[in-house]
């Protein structure tokens, strides 16, 4: 989540300070960050109630992403689930292309 400095309105970053994480202004303004175990408990919950739901959720380089499962079947392994997803690669008056990873081998194909 990003916040901003009450006193300056400018981005807060985030520092480690005396073993203490802090969110940090150029105005000099500080806030130490606490991880609440109830806040920790909820986010573990809600990723819980994602997977039940048949949705994947895939972190890479810090970017998060849920992707539902579509029955698709893979050409590699021939596996029947995937997770899909859009992407506008071409220009808008083109439609989208459809991005499919299987759940099995991990293969990526597009469908245009």
């Amino acid at each position: 989540m990003v916040e901003f400095c009450p006193e300056c309105s400018n981005l807060l970053r985030r520092q480690v300070i005396g073993g203490t994480k802090t969110l940090v202004c150029r105005c000099g303004f500080q806030k130490d960050l606490y991880q609440n175990v109830e806040d920790v408990k909820k986010d573990a919950r809600l990723k819980e109630e994602a997977l039940n739901k048949n949705l994947i959720i895939v972190s890479q380089e810090d970017k998060i992403s849920i992707h539902p499962i579509a029955i698709k079947y893979c050409p590699k392994c021939t596996s029947k689930k995937a997770e899909a997803w859009q992407e506008q690669t071409r220009s808008a008056d083109e439609p989208s292309t459809s991005f499919f990873r299987c759940i099995e081998c991990k293969f990526t194909w597009r469908e245009y």
